[in-house]
């Protein structure tokens, strides 16, 4: 049976959609800023690099957009963020897509869509990968085939060990083996579209 283990908060990351066709990331909104979280990618954290050594897990994200280029069609995916094991603990600057972003069909101006995307992953802690599977892809209720699938990700499992400051041991720090973004474009420029998540996850399998 398939376990949630970590959430990312869909609420504060409604979007309007910059000028240009160039991939970009769901981003922590104005409201989420106010509430305390962090501007830039809302990311979803994974749990520690030992719980998903030897396992598989998936991602999932779902959300609706409001097309609004008369010939616009739209790609969606994920980034993965692998983090490092430094004693602060810290987040790779830039982010590798899982597989590569196909547009859906053409969508009307002025109409909402759904849209998910599902992928498995595997995590080697003895080869310091995450291996990609193939995704599941909806735009408008139409799968989306995707041919392309990355490699192996590499990322790093082994934990960081850090001086205790009051007791002096040395304690060693577990931290997230990754962090996630659902990425997407447009096939033409919009600056008025919106976009919104409402479910981003991460499940044991």
């Amino acid at each position: 049976m398939a376990q949630v283990v970590a959430q990312a908060p869909v609420a504060f990351c409604s979007t309007a959609v910059a000028t240009g066709t160039a991939s970009q990331l769901f981003q922590v909104s104005s409201a989420g800023v106010t509430a305390g979280l962090t501007a830039g990618n809302l990311y979803l954290q994974s749990p520690p690099s030992n719980t998903l050594n030897g396992r598989l897990f998936e991602i999932s994200a779902g959300g609706w957009i409001k097309a609004h280029g008369a010939t616009q069609k739209m790609g969606f995916g994920f980034q993965c963020f692998p983090w490092n094991t430094t004693a602060a603990g810290a987040i790779a600057a830039s982010g590798t897509e899982t597989f590569t972003m196909v547009p859906s069909g053409t969508l009307t101006a002025g109409t909402y869509y759904d849209f998910f995307i599902s992928q498995k992953f595997f995590g080697e802690a003895n080869a310091n990968t995450l291996t990609c599977f193939a995704p599941t892809v909806y735009v408008a209720g139409t799968v989306v085939t995707i041919a392309s699938v990355a490699s192996a990700i590499t990322v790093a499992y082994a934990s960081a060990s850090q001086t205790e400051p009051i007791t002096g041991e040395n304690t060693t720090y577990d931290y997230p083996l990754a962090s996630f973004g659902v990425e997407f474009y447009n096939t033409v420029s919009d600056t008025t579209e919106t976009a919104q998540l409402t479910t981003f996850n991460l499940q044991l399998v």
